[in-house]
């Protein structure tokens, strides 16, 4: 599988614009992912950065500092809430990421976006995909107040079987893990990392998610 995955991950793909498109709508093809009934009316919008680290192509993340309020020391995509300066969710994504990592939204080129995500808690969120042209670890100067750091995963890595896991929830599904190092990546972060890379990689990453029934307390007959 990793050959497979060395294979579609070569670096030129960062400057293919029709393999892009082709990623981005097997992205929009895969079913869309609502766990909450209910009408949302707040939205946010992440970018799934892609960038060349040693001639290999990476995903980039952030661990959310401790000093926010919500889903503090997590890991997560760059992004945050729409609000009325941001004239599309690709704005407010990049925008976002800028005010997060220190590199400019200048250098993001956009792919497309995936279907809306709407989760248990919270708002909506839009999945925009791009990659960072000529990124360097020593341009970043992440905000102190939102981020405690920014890393970098060879994506062959997250798709390798010994770095991934699942857990499983109540409401009758699970969800992946992917770890790498001390980094763990859980949550809505995870899932949208499993559905990009079930586009980005067809035939190499096939990953299933499992869910096992809990067995029910059995009464034991005792006839002595």
């Amino acid at each position: 599988m990793l050959q497979k995955a060395a294979e579609l991950l070569h670096p030129g793909l960062l400057t293919n614009i029709v393999q892009q498109r082709e990623i981005i709508s097997r992205f929009q093809s895969l079913p869309k992912l609502r766990l909450n009934k209910e009408p949302v009316k707040k939205k946010a919008a992440i970018l799934i950065p892609l960038c060349l680290v040693d001639d290999r192509i990476n995903l980039l993340y952030t661990l959310r500092s401790s000093k926010l309020r919500s889903h503090r020391a997590q890991v997560s995509f760059p992004g945050g809430m729409i609000d009325t300066k941001d004239s599309s969710s690709e704005s407010c994504a990049v925008r976002e990421f800028e005010e997060e990592t220190g590199l400019s939204k200048n250098s993001v080129n956009i792919w497309g976006r995936g279907n809306t995500i709407i989760p248990y808690f919270g708002p909506s969120i839009t999945p925009i995909v791009g990659n960072i042209e000529n990124y360097s670890i020593h341009k970043l100067d992440p905000s102190c107040d939102e981020v405690a750091k920014v890393f970098t995963v060879p994506i062959e890595l997250l798709a390798c079987s010994e770095n991934r896991n699942h857990t499983q929830f109540r409401g009758n599904y699970s969800s992946p893990v992917f770890q790498y190092g001390d980094d763990i990546v859980w949550g809505i972060t995870a899932i949208i990392t499993h559905l990009f890379l079930t586009a980005l990689m067809p035939g190499a990453y096939c990953a299933r998610l499992p869910f096992i029934k809990k067995y029910e307390a059995r009464k034991i007959d005792d006839r002595s």
